[in-house]
């Protein structure tokens, strides 16, 4: 009941001011976002990629946060964040970066066109300074039109990938269909939304399997793919079905900024490619609420940072 209960308090708004008078913003700032503006993701993504002690460094994908957006003005101010961010990646070839945007962000909830817009818009210009950009997959109800944006922009550019989330029912089909257009560049995840049982497995065991056999198919038909997880077991799966099966597409893991850095610590350690995906902006609350309902621990970390403890 806690995962469904803090999925809630993401949208709401006086929780969210709650938050922010509790102190909660100054600890995000600390281990979960990198800061408000563009020159401290920046920061971190340089710090990250930084090799030491025969450590690997990491590689970034920045996400410029908020969501349901529905105010054309907060759409265009985000495509025009976008851009810029592309032109200062473009602008630091020592680092190997990627972008991750939501739909709702440009303005999915307003209309389809105005997301597509927008999407082009960041597309073209990232494919200028060679930049991917990746859409982020949100809540079910706009899955058929995220993956509709997608097709838009690998039209335009390869520079292009998309979020699947095995804990959808749905997503072995839209991988295949993906795989048969020749566009499956994926990013795949466990999930952060409560969905109903119709539409989404629950419980480790069954996530677990999806996320295993989608791995299996997309990696079987060539496809690259992120394996976007902190779970040590589908790191194990993952590492075994890269051994075994005959021939896979580029890959790599890749986790989120402030969450498990013991382990990232440890894959870059031991020579494995890691991407960390760096979110950053005033829009906050509700990326924390779902960090906090995937893993118990960050709740903790939350609440002791909050008693001052």
């Amino acid at each position: 009941m806690l995962r469904p209960g803090l999925i809630w308090l993401s949208k709401q708004d006086w929780a969210e001011q709650g938050a922010r008078a509790a102190g909660v913003e100054r600890l995000l700032v600390r281990r979960f976002v990198a800061g408000d503006t563009r020159a401290d993701a920046l920061s971190v993504a340089a710090g990250l990629s930084q090799t030491a002690d025969d450590v690997l460094g990491a590689n970034a994908k920045f996400s410029f946060l908020g969501e349901a957006v529905t105010d054309p003005a907060e759409a265009e101010q985000a495509v025009a964040e976008y851009c810029a961010l592309a032109a200062a990646i473009g602008d630091a070839p020592e680092l190997d970066a990627r972008m991750g945007v939501k739909p709702t962000l440009l303005g999915l909830g307003i209309s389809y066109q105005t997301a597509e817009h927008g999407l082009l818009t960041i597309v073209e210009t990232a494919a200028e300074h060679g930049v991917r950009v990746e859409l982020d997959m949100e809540a079910s109800d706009t899955v058929d039109a995220t993956l509709e944006l997608y097709r838009a922009a690998a039209a335009r550019s390869e520079w292009t990938g998309v979020a699947l989330q095995s804990y959808l029912r749905r997503t072995p089909d839209d991988a295949q269909a993906l795989i048969d257009e020749g566009i499956a560049r994926v990013r795949l995840v466990k999930g952060a939304y409560s969905e109903p049982a119709r539409i989404a497995y629950s419980g480790t065991g069954p996530i677990r399997r999806a996320y295993t056999a989608l791995l299996e198919q997309l990696w079987a038909a060539g496809a690259d793919v992120g394996v976007a997880t902190h779970d040590p077991v589908l790191h194990r799966n993952a590492r075994r079905l890269a051994r075994d099966l005959p021939t896979i597409g580029y890959w790599e893991f890749q986790m989120l900024y402030g969450v498990r850095p013991e382990l990232g610590l440890r894959m870059r350690a031991n020579g494995e490619r890691l991407r960390m995906s760096i979110p950053y902006g005033e829009r906050w609350f509700p990326y924390l609420m779902r960090r906090i309902a995937e893993r118990p621990a960050n709740a903790l970390f939350a609440l002791r940072a909050i008693v001052g403890r």
